[in-house]
């Protein structure tokens, strides 16, 4: 049986998509410490694909971009400490996981938002508990509708998490009310909570729907009418309470938890941390009922952008 790293090897110069699809499957078939950088290196290069889509980047710097990718994957199959986990191998049968779908989207390039980091932390929390395996963590930055949509036809990750990190409005007098995706040019893209929960409500597999934003109680109350569980925060959160409660609850989910019990988990992080103030702003909606008010309290962070706050 050929070695993977030399097949990706082999693919990375003319084909790096498949080098990349290649190293995704050989991480979830037993080399689980690449996964956390894989996933990143993936959503990077689909950017690139938009970028060169919308003529953004000269064929130069696209060029150079790939080169560094690949160059990060290269250094990755060449790193010694990459060796398959124990008992596991990649030849095992594929095992069955729970998939969770990361979407991110930041269209206001004044909010530094660190998605990246969300996507890694939380890829990373998913290890603890020794079942990775478990777990099929997809990522993709710069998100537009159809990207969501395309994402939940892949009938391999049939996902049972939503997880969407970036901004989100309510009432705003030029986006009103919705999660803001990206359009293909970048420009932001408001998508309402009614319409995401009619597209969700499409796919039975999708249990839970976590909307990690600033103002997005109300978005996440009306997709809680269509799917089991959604969680959204009811004001501003900053971007590092947002991390700090997502991978909390992602590691509480890892351990075998329940929905609620892991809410409350990620609740108890905040607390334990530098921010419990926040603690009370993450609401879960169960079965379309939440035993907490849902609101939003004044005008929405977005109406300053001159302000690089960093909150969601």
């Amino acid at each position: 049986m050929s070695d993977p790293k030399t097949e990706i090897r082999d693919l990375v110069a003319a084909r790096l998509e498949e080098a990349l699809i290649l190293a995704k499957k050989t991480a979830q078939a037993g080399f689980s410490s690449w996964d956390t950088p894989v996933t990143l290196l993936q959503s990077e290069l689909e950017y690139l694909s938009q970028c060169e889509v919308r003529g953004v980047l000269t064929p130069t710097d696209l060029s150079a971009k790939r080169q560094q990718i690949a160059f990060r994957l290269l250094t990755l199959l060449d790193d010694p400490t990459s060796v398959p986990d124990r008992n596991t191998s990649p030849a095992d049968p594929q095992i069955p996981r729970t998939t969770i779908l990361f979407l991110g989207a930041n269209p206001f390039r004044n909010l530094v938002l660190e998605l990246d980091r969300e996507v890694q932390l939380i890829s990373e929390g998913l290890q603890h508990f020794g079942k990775r395996q478990a777990f099929d963590f997809r990522a993709k930055m710069h998100v537009t509708p159809t990207d969501l949509q395309r994402m939940l036809l892949e009938v391999d990750l049939a996902p049972r998490f939503v997880h969407f990190a970036g901004n989100a409005t309510v009432d705003h007098p030029d986006f009103g009310t919705g999660v803001v995706f990206e359009k293909e040019d970048g420009a932001p893209h408001i998508v309402s909570g009614a319409v995401l929960a009619t597209i969700l409500h499409q796919f039975p597999s999708v249990e839970c729907v976590f909307v990690n934003t600033c103002d997005s109680g109300p978005i996440a109350l009306e997709i809680g009418q269509h799917v089991p569980y959604a969680i959204g925060m009811n004001d501003r959160i900053y971007d590092e309470s947002a991390v700090v409660f997502a991978v909390a609850f992602y590691e509480a989910i890892a351990s075998g938890k329940d929905i609620p019990f892991a809410f409350e988990f990620a609740k108890g992080r905040l607390l334990l941390e530098r921010f419990p103030e926040q603690a009370s702003i993450p609401i879960l909606i169960t079965n379309g009922h939440c035993p907490d008010p849902v609101y939003v309290h004044g005008p929405s962070h977005i109406s300053n952008l001159s302000n690089p706050r960093v909150m969601r």
